[in-house]
């Protein structure tokens, strides 16, 4: 039996906390399980991780367990080791870690309410006061006199005094006011509605039914399965009461039944087409199965060019790991790419399919992840977050698009979905298999070079259909020529015409989002710029509204400058709004429509577009990378690129791979059908490597010239980062705490043999100097990939935390991000 048992608690420390277990859940308790426990002043939900090896006692209190949220732990063992090892490699607060494998809104918490004793309200009411209170103590009955009930937080607040919690804690010792704990319910639970089911009865009962009671019974059929008692009224006809009178007969059961709220994704399918694989196809699939059938672990990489059919393959290794009685995960980068796929994968196994991901809502996403743990699917369609999906007997795991960064969190617990699947399927010895038209270069290197990896290549597209042939149009000689309000250049509107002209469709990617860039003054050169972030804010014309695209304020367009009050405003840059309207003015005639974050966010809107390209309702999509990656639109020939080369000002040694990377995969939307696919790039600089590979969509040549900047910068896959970013809303403090962290770092590091010392660069000013009103400092490790970088971590961290930093310090193991 366990008396003790370790908890994390999501509250951002990176350790877990010992709590007795009361006697009567002693039997039940299990590690993953979630449980409601004291922690300060409330009630949280904590996560159970595991028996701690020995309890420390002292003058403190081991408080207890207040109550198991379940009655068994609701995620397998297996998850809940995958937890603890997340925590330790990517230095992250296992509380964190834990709440991320469970449904947003399912946590309960608790807070202390303060209230009057009923001895003090009798006296204040009656116009008496205790007697030998202080000022500050009489503000504080006087408000509870008035609110009746505040939080410990509520009443500091209304106080406005200093010291507020001394004075409270005072007056629960005088036994003046009184505190119990008030719980807050999770905000999703299982939703119900009345449900009605048919009961056996004899011929003669129905017999003698009125008209609407027999069209009551004929709608609910033979099936004894409860339906929807709405549902059943509105196709028979009836009202509630013919209903209540037909349960009083005893034919029929009316009771709360619990309502599966389906995404409609899940709800659609498409026509079941009989596809034969190319003999590349089927050596893929025939290697990979055998590996299946091995039961080891075993990572895969299809390094297939666009079009080269790499989606079929994953689905026939999926057909077979479920006719083994095993599960499989299907993990794709952007939430653009679920509708179709999700469509595609439900109609090769129907009803076998769960969805999840963060667009759809709360109810959905919770029904959803039950449905998976108790057995309902065997095959789940989702993003990042669905890496945790509680599936049992997982065994096949794929990763399309493998190079996105989409698959790497940005805030704590910073993890990559990549890494988290191949600890998953060592656990079941299982198959990871990662996909990729361009995969990252480590990715790359691990698989050719160090042979950790097995590697396939399927060089050529389905039916030997060509790669579209790519042209690139110089911006600047069409400034020379045409002037400086070019955004469409002559080649890429004759392209588009005759696109239109041939009843074909266009796609057009533009990676900036709004209508302007920015707002700046003629006059003395002001930048409308976001009071809390280092960026200027973005125009959008259909809100009529300047927004930061990093912390979301907002605010009103100005007619004057605020710098100097003069009127001479301009509209500088182009976004994805902007180029909607000039295309909707060069295409007069074609159904135009746009897909980026600011459209994607109105629910449904994603879905209702992209299955109206896929019925050839529209004929030009307008978007940014949400574009390019997995959609497969037959009749798609010609695809736009605006400002090709934006991405390359970015301060991070992996912007000229994302460039590439995003070029090659939104040039490959062409030419996938029967007619040849036609690609126009526009950029200001032609000759950079990344766009010149691009265009001849040539991934060898583009990493042989990567690598050797890798390797003479000590960057990834030679060296492995850890980022550290220091933020506070004073930049001073900012800059100090940097420094301390950096000095014990550099203690540590100095005490280890040289040739396995990491590289220490920083602190200095991230590139993103200010954020969500907190100035940033950044400090970058460069380690031998040989080296335990967490232990490393944990030791300097341990010595820092007796001097109490008070700045927030943000830890990022493995970063795809250095801004």
């Amino acid at each position: 039996m366990n008396e003790f048992v370790d908890v994390a608690i999501p509250v951002g420390v990176r350790k877990t906390f010992a709590y007795s277990v009361p006697p009567e859940f002693r039997e039940r308790i299990a590690a993953g399980m979630r449980v409601l426990v004291p922690f300060g002043r409330k009630l949280v939900t904590g996560y159970v991780t595991g028996i701690p090896d020995q309890v420390r006692t002292g003058e403190f209190k081991i408080r207890p367990v207040r109550e198991l949220l379940e009655p068994e732990s609701t995620v397998p063992p297996a998850l809940a080791e995958i937890a603890l090892w997340i925590a330790r490699y990517y230095f992250a607060p296992p509380g964190e870690v834990f709440r991320a494998l469970f449904p947003a809104g399912t946590q309960v918490s608790g807070e202390r309410r303060i209230s009057l004793t009923p001895r003090t309200e009798m006296l204040l009411s009656g116009g008496l006061r205790p007697p030998g209170l202080q000022p500050q103590e009489d503000a504080l009955l006087d408000i509870l006199a008035h609110e009746k009930s505040l939080t410990i937080k509520e009443l500091a607040a209304r106080s406005g005094l200093r010291g507020a919690n001394a004075w409270i804690e005072s007056l629960s010792a005088a036994k003046l006011i009184q505190m119990e704990m008030s719980l807050e319910r999770p905000r999703v639970k299982s939703k119900e509605q009345l449900g009605i089911r048919r009961l056996d009865a004899d011929p003669e009962s129905i017999a003698g039914l009125t008209a609407a009671q027999q069209r009551l019974c004929s709608a609910l059929g033979s099936s004894k399965e409860p339906l929807l008692l709405q549902d059943v009224l509105r196709a028979a006809g009836c009202t509630s009461g013919i209903a209540r009178t037909l349960e009083r007969k005893g034919l029929v059961e009316i009771a709360p039944a619990k309502i599966q709220r389906v995404p409609p994704e899940l709800a659609d399918s498409m026509n079941q087409v009989s596809l034969t694989l190319t003999p590349s196809q089927k050596e893929i699939v025939d290697r990979i199965l055998d590996m299946i059938r091995r039961r080891k672990p075993e990572r895969c990489l299809i390094h297939g060019v666009t079009g080269s059919g790499k989606t079929e393959v994953y689905l026939r290794l999926i057909a077979e790991v479920l006719k083994q009685g095993d599960t499989a995960l299907f993990l794709v980068p952007e939430i653009g790419l679920t509708p179709l796929l999700s469509r595609l994968v439900v109609s090769r196994f129907p009803n076998r399919v769960s969805l999840l991901h963060s667009g759809m809502s709360a109810g959905e996403r919770f029904d959803q992840w039950n449905r998976i743990r108790e057995g309902g699917a065997s095959v789940v369609v989702g993003t990042r977050s669905a890496v945790f999906a509680p599936l049992e007997n997982l065994r096949f795991i794929v990763i399309d698009e493998e190079q996105d960064a989409s698959y790497k969190q940005d805030e704590s617990p910073c993890y990559h979905a990549r890494e988290v699947a191949w600890q998953r399927v060592q656990q079941t010895g299982g198959v990871l298999l990662m996909g990729s038209a361009t995969p990252s270069i480590e990715t790359y290197h691990s698989s050719v070079q160090k042979g950790g990896i097995s590697y396939f290549h399927l060089p050529e597209r389905i039916e030997a259909r060509p790669l579209p042939r790519v042209t690139m149009v110089d911006m600047s000689e069409e400034f020379r020529r045409h002037g400086k309000n070019t955004v469409i250049s002559v080649t890429l509107q004759e392209e588009l015409e005759g696109c239109m002209r041939r009843g074909e469709q266009a796609m057009i990617l533009l990676n900036r989002r709004g209508y302007s860039r920015t707002l700046l003054c003629r006059s003395c050169g002001h930048v409308f710029a976001c009071p809390d972030c280092s960026v200027s804010m973005t125009y959008h014309q259909q809100e009529n509204r300047l927004a930061c695209h990093y912390c979301g304020q907002e605010r009103e367009v100005p007619s004057l400058c605020a710098n100097c009050g003069g009127p001479y405003i301009h509209y500088a840059g182009v976004g994805t709004e902007q180029l909607e309207s000039i295309l909707g003015t060069l295409l007069p005639k074609a159904r135009i429509a746009r897909l980026d974050r600011d459209t994607a966010r109105r629910r449904g809107n994603l879905r209702t577009v992209l299955y109206s390209f896929a019925e050839r309702e529209l004929d030009v999509l307008v978007g940014t990378q949400i574009l390019a990656k997995g959609h497969d639109f037959p009749d798609v020939t010609m695809v736009g690129v605006i400002a090709a080369d934006s991405g390359l000002s970015f301060p991070d040694f992996r912007s000229a791979e994302r460039t590439f990377q995003l070029l090659t995969q939104v040039a490959g939307r062409a030419g996938r059908g029967n007619a040849p696919g036609r690609v126009v790039i526009q950029s200001f600089y032609p000759d950079n490597y990344a766009l010149h590979f691009a265009q001849k969509q040539d991934y060898g040549g583009f990493h042989d010239k990567e690598i050797e900047f890798r390797k003479l910068m000590a960057y990834p896959p030679f060296r492995r980062l850890i980022q550290i970013v220091i933020s506070d809303p004073d930049s001073a403090k900012a800059s100090r705490d940097a420094e301390r962290i950096a000095g014990a770092l550099k203690a540590q590091f100095d005490r280890m043999e040289p040739a396995s010392r990491p590289h220490i660069l920083g602190p200095a000013a991230a590139p993103l100097e200010k954020l969500r009103g907190n100035y940033r400092m950044q400090i970058l490790l460069k380690i031998r990939p040989d080296i335990d970088a967490t232990t490393l971590l944990q030791d300097c961290f341990a010595h820092l935390e007796s001097q109490k930093i008070p700045s927030k310090v943000h830890i990022d193991v493995d970063p795809l991000s250095l801004l």
